[in-house]
């Protein structure tokens, strides 16, 4: 009688010699094991860039700083020893307040600089009025300019706390001799301070404008 675990044994040797013989479908990479390629040290190259842009912003063009300079040694297109002249005359004097009003600050200013035959012809905001003139920082102030201050969120609007001064000159100690109207508020009067700092309102900046 045929033992039932003989076709089972046939069948297993079978197997094993088929897998045995045949080839894997995916052959391994070949790796090179040689001591050459061993013992050989690994170099490390480190990419290295130059950044020829740097930040625009660091530096001011050469022609922004030539205009700059230019525009702080720009002479006065007016008399300026007429203009003060006239605003000194008002000193102790007041007028009238309001809007447009003579004893209004920039409407004084505006008198004296054309008094010295300067074309302000400008109007309606703070920034407006000053159509023709060159602004400038308070470091390049000079006699014959006016300093307006003004409001850093809203620079065109008449805010309370703008004010317009004329500057008569320029200490040696850093201080400005102006003429000023309408200081106290309301009150319309012509002042002068031969020692005078201008101390703009918090919010506000000190622009020196040259006609």
């Amino acid at each position: 009688m045929p033992s039932p675990a003989k076709p089972f044994v046939v069948s297993l040797v079978a197997l094993v010699t088929f897998s045995f013989g045949v080839a894997p479908a995916v052959a391994s990479e070949t790796i090179d094991m040689s001591p050459v390629a061993a013992s050989s040290p690994a170099v490390t190259v480190e990419a290295q860039s130059l950044n020829t842009l740097g930040d625009p912003t660091s530096l001011p063009a050469i022609s922004s700083v030539l205009e700059l300079s230019e525009a702080a040694n720009a002479s006065h297109n007016f008399d300026v020893e007429a203009t003060i002249a006239a605003a000194t005359a008002e000193v102790g004097t007041s007028r009238a307040t309001g809007w447009g009003q003579p004893g209004e600050c920039i409407v004084s200013a505006q008198r004296w600089i054309q008094a010295g035959g300067g074309a302000w012809t400008g109007g309606g905001d703070p920034v407006s009025n000053y159509n023709g003139a060159l602004r400038l920082p308070l470091s390049d102030v000079q006699r014959g300019d006016i300093i307006q201050y003004e409001n850093l969120a809203f620079p065109t609007s008449w805010v309370s706390g703008v004010h317009t001064v004329l500057v008569t000159g320029v200490n040696e100690d850093g201080t400005l001799s102006i003429i000023e109207s309408n200081n106290p508020g309301g009150s319309g009067l012509v002042g002068a301070n031969d020692s005078w700092t201008p101390s703009p309102p918090a919010g506000f900046q000190a622009v020196v404008w040259r006609f």
